[in-house]
């Protein structure tokens, strides 16, 4: 396997917290500069014609583009560990439904209220369309959402089972990497939400992901407890 990697983004570091946290696999690395938009032009086009980052070729030369879909597929075939998608029809449902709703009612919206910044438009370069129309409207929503989000997390640690799973890895990767841009992002009335993003924040496996990309290559949990 092979992954294209570009960093410390939102998109590509759920990813490689997904590969640290998780452990048993060990893959290729090629980076993506996205800074320089190098995921917008040739070579990369010819792996993902989209240009979204990251990306993952199998071994038969399969390509695999969106960040859930990459995160399942390297879950089925870590060589060692617990899954953080679940073992049963009934856990990886419920895994599902809690990435689902993060990514919808929060994740989302709070990237979508930064994609209608200045300093969006100035990164992209064209390459994206904006949307400054709708940019209080997604914070509302997206405020919203951790509200509901808050609720959830009261008595827990994760928001399903007693480690982080998938929806626990995206929303904290989106909110980790987007933070310093958007100020209103975890204030700390928001008590679960914080003691929550408190705990990920604490994880070996974070610290693992801001790693230069070559060195993760995990053969156990990277995580612990």
């Amino acid at each position: 396997m092979k992954l294209y990697d570009g960093g410390v983004s939102p998109n590509p570091f759920t990813v490689r917290l997904f590969i640290a946290e998780r452990g048993g696999l060990s893959l290729e690395v090629e980076a993506v500069d996205l800074l320089n938009l190098a995921n917008r032009s040739e070579p990369y086009l010819s792996v993902n014609p989209r240009g979204e980052v990251p990306a993952l070729r199998l071994d038969d030369g399969t390509v695999l583009t969106e960040i859930t879909a990459i995160c399942e597929y390297l879950d089925e075939v870590a060589a060692t560990g617990p899954s953080l998608v679940g073992q049963t029809a009934e856990q990886r449902a419920a895994t599902r439904m809690w990435t689902r709703r993060v990514d919808l009612e929060a994740a989302q919206r709070f990237i979508d209220w930064w994609r209608g910044s200045e300093d969006a438009d100035a990164f992209y370069r064209g390459h994206r369309v904006t949307q400054s129309a709708g940019r209080e409207a997604n914070r509302r929503i997206a405020e919203q959402g951790f509200g509901r989000l808050d609720q959830d997390l009261a008595g827990r640690s994760f928001f399903f089972g007693e480690r982080p799973g998938l929806a626990d890895i995206l929303l904290f990767a989106f909110m980790f990497t987007m933070k310093d841009a958007i100020p209103w992002l975890n204030p700390p009335d928001r008590t679960n939400v914080a003691g929550w993003f408190t705990r990920m924040s604490e994880r070996p496996s974070v610290s693992a992901a801001q790693q230069p990309v070559r060195l993760i290559h995990a053969s156990a949990g990277g995580s612990g407890a």
